[in-house]
């Protein structure tokens, strides 16, 4: 089945409350206008999920950036800059919710 993006749209809306779309959306801008890369990093993430009062772990899953939790805080590992990297990460350590977040984001880029 191929996502539409009337579909991709309805599954954001219904997956993302209004503040952690704004925040998306921030992180996008910010990235933009300050990252060579044009892609949020995880400084990025971690000033707007502040900003916006929500959970960075779900923020940076949402652009690839999956956190866990580490002897010395948060270990992150970016699966889009570094795909590699993917299995240093236990998807069963990640939380529903960066699951969500990050199945969301892998089926738009795939869509």
């Amino acid at each position: 089945m191929e996502l539409t993006p009337e579909a991709a749209r309805n599954g954001y809306l219904a997956l993302f409350d209004d503040r952690t779309r704004e925040a998306h959306l921030a992180a996008l801008i910010d990235a933009r206008i300050n990252e060579p890369s044009r892609w949020p990093t995880v400084a990025i993430v971690r000033k707007i999920a502040r900003l916006f009062e929500v959970p960075a772990a779900e923020l940076g899953a949402f652009f690839g950036l999956l956190c866990q939790p580490g002897a010395r805080g948060g270990v992150w590992v970016d699966v889009i800059r570094s795909p590699d990297t993917a299995e240093l990460v236990s998807v069963e350590a990640l939380s529903r919710r960066q699951l969500v977040s990050l199945g969301m984001m892998r089926t738009m880029v795939a869509g």
